[in-house]
């Protein structure tokens, strides 16, 4: 900030300074500057100046007062009383509540509300879909590229919602094996830009999980938890299971959800499908605090109940099958957010629901899909789970020899979902929930959510992850975001790549 100021040119900055603002934000503006300006120096000389001689000192105050004003709306200002406090941002229970409080509305002016967009897609193993670290030499070659940064702009940064998350989270399934998981996580890095930061990943198979913060906020979270619930135990490549990381954020703890459930549509597959939820639900081995405190010390007591079919059950955990308490673990954290392929399927013909999507009838649709329909019993495991409104068709299956056509010897289902749970003291709202029709390059639509979370003040006494991110990814993502700037790659308005510039014996005055 100081640099960025010193670097502009003083007509600049003097215009800058004298733009007019709104009377709430300057009333708001001024409360804050006022407390500020209670004991600062350079405000105390200015008013001995201006005692002195009032006439020409007058615009340096306000000036002085501009430059202030600036700093309290661009930077976070720590005053040197609290700063000698032993107490601030120590993350115990010795800390005074107004210290925490202050600290997160000084990151969250707009009420300490967090937004996060949750992204959900199989990508039906689409080869192409992060092959991405190369330079294009020719426009032929950069086309593909620049329409893959195209679907993933749509999917990562859709243009209804005005800013940028804080939090990014990418659930995908049925990645390719073959291709290596860096080159992924680069792209994902190369979209988002430079904002944010990938605080932690996971990956088991063809499943994978990142979640990218912004990156003021990666020194107020706890060292990642991550667990994975596996299905299917025999097989050469994993294919369905459940990633789980769960975290805090100031004071509000995070259980974020990647699943890829069985399919079928007769009622076995609705059985397998049941149980793949509760085992994600009541095998988890994270929180550790909550399994230690909870889990743990009832192993003996639940290793003597439970049936040996249940034992048998082709999904494991890190804790074994002996550990399943049958009780829900996603209880413990304030928000959970779960997305992934879960293959609910609709109980309707082909033709039917194609005539209903013809209509936009969706309604219609959820009567008859499976997870709707159990979710009014509310004694049933899927009724402690909330969804937002579903407004858009079908997300599974699409042929993709034709546009946005369902494959006939498939029912179209809402088999993409993602869904939520909080306690009573959080507080979560989905403000959009929609699929990304554009993208095609799976049988599958991407499916993506946008939350507003309340946070609550406070540091958790575990372990701070001390601004812990990949810094590997944040740096080959900014470079590989330069080159392709460079190359006129992504760029819209300016689709002609940049070239050098010929030798000219001519020199132009510009």
């Amino acid at each position: 900030m100081t640099n960025h100021t010193e670097s502009s040119s003083p007509k600049s900055r003097r215009s800058s300074l004298t733009e007019p603002v709104s009377t709430s934000t300057e009333q708001t503006t001024n409360d804050t500057i006022a407390s500020l300006l209670n004991g600062h120096p350079l405000h105390q000389s200015n008013s001995n100046d201006n005692t002195r001689n009032a006439s020409p000192q007058r615009p340096r105050r306000r000036s002085s007062v501009s430059i202030i004003q600036a700093l309290v709306n661009t930077s976070h200002l720590l005053s040197t009383n609290d700063a000698r406090k032993r107490n601030f941002l120590v993350g115990t229970a010795r800390q005074l509540p107004e210290n925490t409080t202050n600290d997160i509305n000084s990151y969250f002016p707009n009420g300490r509300m967090l937004t996060i967009m949750m992204v959900t897609w199989n990508t039906g193993e689409a080869s192409k879909l992060y092959e991405q670290n190369y330079t294009p030499t020719a426009r032929q070659t950069a086309q593909p590229k620049e329409r893959m940064l195209d679907d993933m702009s749509d999917i990562l940064l859709p243009t209804f919602i005005d800013f940028v998350s804080d939090v990014i989270i990418v659930c995908t399934q049925e990645m390719s094996v073959a291709k290596k998981r860096t080159d992924w996580e680069i792209l994902l890095q190369e979209v988002i830009g430079p904002t944010h930061v990938l605080y932690h990943s996971i990956h088991f198979g063809t499943l994978s999980l990142c979640i990218f913060l912004r990156r003021d906020l990666i020194w107020f979270c706890t060292e990642p938890e991550e667990d994975i619930i596996k299905f299917r135990a025999v097989g050469p490549v994993r294919t369905k299971g459940s990633l789980v990381i769960t975290f805090n954020l100031f004071g509000t703890s995070f259980m974020i959800i990647n699943s890829h459930f069985e399919a079928g549509h007769a009622a076995e597959g609705c059985a397998n499908r049941r149980l793949n939820f509760h085992n994600t639900t009541t095998k988890l081995s994270i929180p550790h605090e909550f399994v230690q405190r909870t889990v743990q010390p009832n192993k003996r007591i639940t290793a003597l109940v439970i049936s040996n079919s249940q034992q048998m059950s082709e999904t494991s955990s890190s804790l074994e099958s002996t550990t399943n308490t049958n009780s829900d673990i996603t209880k413990s954290c304030d928000i959970v957010l779960w997305a992934g392929d879960m293959n609910f399927r609709i109980d309707m013909t082909h033709q039917e629901v194609v005539n209903y999507c013809k209509e936009q009838n969706f309604r219609e649709l959820l009567l008859k899909d499976e997870f709707r329909k159990a979710q009014t019993n509310s004694d049933d495991i899927y009724s402690k789970f909330k969804e937002a409104d579903i407004n858009f068709p079908p997300t599974y299956k699409y042929d993709l020899r034709f546009d946005d056509t369902y494959a006939k010897h498939r029912t179209p289902s809402y088999t993409d979902r993602i869904l939520y749970r909080d306690k009573p003291t959080s507080t979560i709202e989905c403000t959009q929930y929609t699929s990304v029709e554009g993208v095609k390059h799976s049988d599958h639509k991407p499916v993506l959510a946008h939350f507003r979370v309340k946070l609550k003040p406070g540091l958790n006494t575990g372990n701070l992850s001390y601004g812990k991110f990949n810094h590997e990814v944040y740096k080959r993502g900014c470079k590989q975001r330069e080159r392709h700037h460079s190359l006129g790659v992504g760029l819209h308005q300016n689709i002609k790549r940049r070239t050098t510039m010929p030798k000219s014996s001519v020199c132009v005055l510009q």
